[in-house]
């Protein structure tokens, strides 16, 4: 499968662990699972060079420094991150869960 594929399907993926939000919001972010669909795949392949030629590299003067996949992939790791977030924030999170203990320690210090 190339690269397009696996973002198509990580797109739907991702789709589906939000099909119960509202379709709106769906709508509204819909770039935004786009973005992480594609950002996923691109980790994975960084990832995967990662594993095989390691995070150092000599330099040509013999310092060890950290190769610049492993530079992309910090940086897009914290991207992701941040739109997995987002899209939990938008999409996620519409159930009410009850009251718990602190709820209800709440409800008795105001209600004095």
């Amino acid at each position: 499968m190339d690269k397009k594929e696996l973002a198509i399907k990580e797109y739907e993926r991702l789709k589906n662990l939000f099909a119960n939000a509202d379709e709106a919001k769906v709508n509204l972010v819909d770039e935004l699972l786009k973005k992480a669909a594609f950002l996923k795949i691109e980790l994975d392949s960084l990832e995967n060079g990662i594993r095989r030629n390691g995070v150092m590299q000599l330099s040509n003067k013999g310092n060890a420094r950290i190769t610049l996949s492993y530079k992309a992939y910090l940086q897009s790791i914290s991207i992701y991150s941040n739109i997995i977030k987002t899209l939990n924030t938008i999409l996620g999170g519409t159930e009410d869960d009850g009251d718990d203990s602190f709820d209800e320690f709440l409800k008795k210090v105001e209600e004095r």
